[in-house]
């Protein structure tokens, strides 16, 4: 009685027995650990019992220990079978053993140490590279790029990827029809009443030798067959291994194929490489194309031979692995068969909306609906009613038309260029609504379709429908286009004929704000937001006012003004205005309730008296510095400095100076300077972590949510004073044109001269300046020292006194430098004013010094030297200038 095959270990030795050795030895080992050669081995067992030994007794660092010296004492796996059955060890000990060093993973001799992932219940070979299985494979590196052409051959690249190799599987039980040949090994299992294992290696003969019974003939045979002559060689003296007198058998067998022989193949014809390759005898024709590197661009896909014994065994389309997934006729090989392959039949390439555009190879008798299978079928925006063919004709080329009809009829030629179109954005049975409908858009145009059963679809007409009049616009035959108008409100009602729709029909329903134009209006001034708004009906100046934020206070007691457009009034009016005030309470004191027409602007002026704070800055020797509005729109520089109480005893008046703002400073207006205080107030309530965060604090956070938004938006739409912005371009013009300072960048802000003391003594003189907001009064503390700067021989402070002058301050310094230019030296003072030295025939008088001064000497301009270029070129002129004043005289 069989039982399904188990799978054991077949190492790189050849031999399976050394595994039942190693388990042998290691048991012998439990006894002799302390000997260590093979004769003092021998000793040992002759006068050794082993029946009494235990083998879950030891540990498995104590098993691997024994089985390391086993394998250094050189006895052979007979040698150790026989010695340990002669002094008697259990063969339950024995298996035992044999699962634990299974479990371990060890092998001793010439074993291979296998992984335990790769110890497996079944029959394993040792994991091996491409090399080892194949024998001389094509690597990747042989294959030469490939052109345009061999991409678009259909499986080119199948026996070139790295990641598909056809490797046969040999961790799966032996196939039943595997041919067994000289090389094989067989490994034949016994357990049950008695204990046997054996590996019987096919002798060149073709045959094997169990339990020194002769030799059994299995060359050529299945494994399957094979089994049944060895278990019969086998029963003559295992009796067991057959039932007799009714009774089950006490003897159970496996036979299996240990390590596989080599095999040799040659492949010919359109390949890669071709040539002779050692394969495993697992080997099929795929995996010996995939050794020679596959077809060559020429070569076929649909008909690969393989001949054995000079006659064609099998022939393999390739196209049904390729397309199915299948591989039929993909035969074992067997030592010397020939793989042929030979150059391809016919060829057709396809283009355009398939799933797989390529060149298809086809058999003789394919139609057109087999090579759409090949390419995958159409693609999702392909024209299926025909394809186009280009065709090599008998005399030229040839168009064909194939239609969906003649897919199944019309035979493939070689050659043929096979195009699928794209299908037009043309519809067959399209219509559209759009306008004032509520679901616009591309409706199916079924058989009977009219106009009403399409606005019907639509959901109907909307309210601000123009019911008077729809319009059909249709396209023609000849793709020219006609508009068809009809009455709505008529056709809905069927007072009208309802009108039947076509292919691309378009029905436009106008709304009524299509036939006008959009209406708004615009509100300029005083609000929180002013703009354009949309018109209403019926709406009143109040109305738009509160759209636009209210109004702000500024406007309290100022005017409005609506500027109307004229469309009856006399031939020289523009716009009819009509105005109206606000009282205290910013309230229209008259004029409320009058209705806003389309295109109205409302202007809301400004209260003449209202401003808001104005700040100036006093800073230095003053009794109070900080910061002054301004009270009057003429207040004055004495004015602020008796706010500030005057000077102190250690001010510098002379030094005094005046920083006021340019016209290319940013200027706030009203509205966002409120805006950046109410930012502030809310930046200081969400700071405030306390608890006493009241309702009203909440409601006064969340209303001052919006104000940073609010300020982003009025800075993207200020517009500046017209005045500011014509003044400022004129000075830009004025320094792009100076090309010393078109580099220099324009300054915000700019020092003024001061007379202080002028100011002080003389109020309301022409020497008081009238204060603007931003402008700062610095007045510095007395000033002791003098700073030489420039062309002298050591540039520094130096203390001042009253009784030197500019040239003892340059002496002090040093001198002037070789490169000074001693006319230019002038004499800065604290306020801002400058002095330069002056120049009478040979003479200079030089500036007087005062404290805090900085005196500055100017550097002389380099000068390029003469060469005798230069002095050429001035001769030169010199000459020409005397050749024309001669002729002149003459």
């Amino acid at each position: 009685m069989s039982r399904p095959m188990m799978k054991l270990t077949a190492c790189s030795s050849g031999n399976p027995m050394n595994l039942l050795a190693k388990v042998l030895l290691s048991g012998i080992i439990l006894t002799f650990l302390f000997y260590s050669t093979p004769e003092s081995y021998a000793q040992s067992l002759s006068n050794t019992d082993l029946t009494t030994i235990n083998v879950d007794d030891f540990s498995d660092e104590q098993l691997l220990n024994y089985v390391r010296q086993a394998q250094n004492s050189g006895y052979t796996q007979s040698q150790l079978e026989a010695f340990a059955r002669q002094r008697g060890m259990p063969e339950s000990e024995i298996v035992k053993l044999r699962r634990r060093v299974e479990q371990l993973g060890v092998v001793t001799g010439s074993d291979q140490q296998l992984d335990q992932g790769q110890m497996l219940a079944g029959r394993t070979i040792p994991i091996q590279s491409e090399d080892e299985i194949f024998g001389r494979l094509v690597s990747p590196e042989a294959f030469e790029v490939p052109t345009e052409e061999e991409e678009k051959i259909f499986g080119f690249s199948l026996f070139r990827s790295e990641n598909l190799n056809f490797t046969p599987n040999l961790n799966i039980p032996t196939p039943k029809n595997y041919v067994l040949g000289p090389g094989d090994e067989i490994v034949v299992d016994l357990w049950g009443a008695t204990q046997q294992y054996w590996s019987l290696k096919v002798s060149p003969e073709g045959s094997v030798r169990p339990e020194d019974l002769s030799p059994v003939y299995v060359n050529g045979l299945t494994i399957e067959a094979a089994e049944k002559k060895i278990i019969n060689r086998l029963s003559q003296v295992y009796g067991g291994l057959k039932s007799s007198n009714g009774q089950e058998p006490t003897i159970f067998y496996q036979v299996s194929l240990g390590n596989i022989r080599t095999i040799n193949v040659t492949i010919v014809g359109e390949v890669n490489s071709p040539g002779n390759y050692a394969l495993n005898s697992l080997s099929s024709v795929f995996t010996a194309l995939h050794a020679a590197g596959g077809p060559e661009k020429d070569g076929t896909f649909r008909s690969v031979k393989l001949m054995r014994d000079n006659k064609l065994k099998a022939e393999i389309d390739l196209y049904d692995f390729l397309v199915d997934g299948i591989r039929p006729n993909d035969e074992l090989l067997r030592d010397g068969d020939v793989v042929i392959v030979k150059l391809y039949h016919a060829k057709v390439e396809v283009e355009g909306e398939v799933k797989r555009p390529g060149i298809y190879e086809f058999k003789e008798g394919e139609k057109f609906s087999d090579l759409l299978k090949y390419a995958g079928g159409f693609g999702s925006e392909a024209f299926k009613s025909f394809i186009t063919v280009w065709r090599n004709g008998n005399s030229g080329r040839q168009i064909l038309n194939v239609t969906l009809e003649d897919f199944d009829k019309v035979e493939l030629q070689d050659g043929d260029n096979v195009v699928v179109r794209t299908i037009d954005n043309q519809y067959n049975n399209r219509v559209l609504i759009e306008g004032a409908v509520f679901l616009e858009g591309e409706y199916q145009l079924t058989e009977g379709l009219t106009v009403r059963q399409l606005i019907e679809k639509a959901n109907g007409p909307k309210g601000s429908a123009y019911m008077t009049r729809g319009t059909i616009y249709r396209m023609r035959d000849d793709f020219s286009q006609e508009t068809i108008p009809f009455d709505l409100g008529r056709v809905l009602s069927g007072a009208d004929e309802d009108i039947l729709l076509q292919r691309e029909d378009r029905v436009k329903i106008s709304s009524i704000y299509d036939l006008n134009e959009e209406f708004y209006v615009e509100i300029i001034g005083e609000v929180a937001r002013s703009g354009v708004y949309n018109f209403f009906e019926r709406m009143t100046v109040e109305d738009l006012i509160i759209l636009a934020g209210g109004l702000a206070q500024g406007a309290s007691g100022a005017s409005v003004e609506i500027s109307r457009r004229n469309k009856e009034g006399a031939e020289d009016r523009l716009s009819e205005i009509i105005t109206m005030d606000i009282d205290e309470s910013l309230n229209l004191a008259n004029g409320s309730g009058i209705f806003i027409q389309p295109f109205d602007q409302i202007y809301i002026r400004r209260t003449q008296n209202y401003n808001i704070q104005q700040q100036v800055k006093v800073e230095g020797e003053v009794m109070s510095p900080g910061v002054y509005s301004l009270s009057r729109k003429d207040e004055r520089i004495s004015d602020i400095i008796t706010r500030a109480q005057g000077l102190t005893k250690y001010a510098y008046p002379e030094g005094a100076i005046l920083i006021r703002k340019t016209e290319f400073a940013e200027k706030l207006t009203d509205s966002e300077v409120n805006l950046e205080k109410l930012d502030e107030l809310r930046k200081k309530i969400e700071a405030d972590t306390s608890d006493n965060f009241n309702q009203a604090r909440r409601e006064l956070f969340e209303r001052l949510g919006e104000i940073e938004e609010d300020i982003k938006r009025r800075k993207a739409q200020k517009e500046e004073a017209v005045g500011l912005r014509v003044t400022r371009e004129l000075t830009q013009e004025i320094v792009a044109s100076d090309s010393i300072s078109s580099d220099e960048e324009l300054p915000e802000e700019e020092p003024t001269i001061l007379d202080l003391n002028e100011i002080l003594s003389n109020p309301g003189s022409k020497y008081d300046f009238i204060m603007r907001e931003g402008d700062v009064i610095s007045i510095p503390p007395k000033l002791e020292t003098v700073r030489v700067a420039g062309e002298v021989i050591s540039p520094l402070n130096v203390r001042y006194d009253a009784s030197m002058t500019f040239k003892d301050y340059i002496n002090e310094s040093g001198g002037f430098t070789s490169n000074a230019k001693k006319g230019r030296s002038y004499v800065q003072y604290p306020n801002g004013r400058r002095r330069q030295t002056r120049r009478f025939l040979f003479f200079k008088f030089f500036p007087k010094v005062e404290p805090g001064s900085t005196i500055l000497v100017s550097r002389k301009p380099e000068r390029p030297g003469i060469n005798l270029q230069s002095i050429i070129a001035a001769t030169g002129s010199v000459a020409t200038l005397a050749l024309v004043i001669d002729r002149l005289s003459n």
